[in-house]
């Protein structure tokens, strides 16, 4: 039992960066929940394809963190730990591919259609709220991560990468819609550029996941 706390013990506390990312998962969990029941609300009040994609695609981020952490605490106690984090690894990254395809449907079908909906004044407000706070985390976690040789961390940074890049499109639309202006030409182009970068962004990241060396994986097996 000794042996078991002593491995969580590890797992959670081994460096002061780890600590504080996988505990900075909590809140980080907390506020994406609300961003979740917020699309849902408006996707639902407002008939918003865009908001109810984007409710799916944060309920399967949030699982995928959840995932992300609980198969790094089993793969602790794991005969081959090694092979447990190199499965892990490769398929988070598989899921982000898959969501990256779902964001760029819904991207596409958002301005082929131009379903641009006028959002309150206070959904905007939240959304910058949210994007500024996943913006910024992602920022710090980019310049401190390197200090963390570990898988875990490494993954719940990868997604809270395509979490703060989603978080700009979706506080875009909302900016757009709001402005009313859904047909300039100066806003399409804006948003065709934006989806564009973020999708391929988190599709270059994903498949350089999906395709790393094993060798280079294990580098970074805590």
């Amino acid at each position: 039992m000794g042996s078991k706390k002593e491995r969580v013990k590890k797992f959670l506390f081994k460096s002061d960066f780890r600590r504080a990312t996988v505990l900075g998962t909590i809140p980080s969990l907390f506020l994406d929940l609300l961003f979740i029941v917020l699309n849902f609300v408006l996707g639902v009040y407002l008939l918003s394809f865009w908001n109810i994609t984007m409710c799916i695609y944060y309920i399967m981020l949030t699982l995928l963190r959840l995932n992300v952490l609980g198969r790094s605490a089993k793969a602790v106690f794991s005969r081959d730990k090694t092979r447990s984090y190199v499965r892990l690894y490769r398929s988070t990254h598989r899921m982000l591919f898959v969501l990256d395809l779902m964001l760029a449907g819904a991207i596409f079908l958002l301005l082929d259609n131009n379903i641009w909906k006028n959002y309150p004044g206070i959904v905007i407000y939240f959304a910058a709220i949210y994007t500024f706070y996943k913006v910024t985390a992602s920022m710090i976690n980019l310049f401190r991560a390197h200090k963390a040789r570990s898988i875990t961390t490494t993954l719940l940074r990868k997604i809270g990468y395509a979490d703060a890049l989603v978080s700009l499109l979706v506080l875009e639309s909302a900016i757009i819609g709001r402005s009313g202006h859904t047909r300039s030409y100066d806003n399409e182009q804006l948003a065709v550029i934006s989806g564009t970068v973020v999708c391929s962004i988190i599709l270059v990241m994903s498949f350089w996941g999906m395709f790393k060396p094993k060798s280079k994986i294990m580098g970074s097996v805590e």
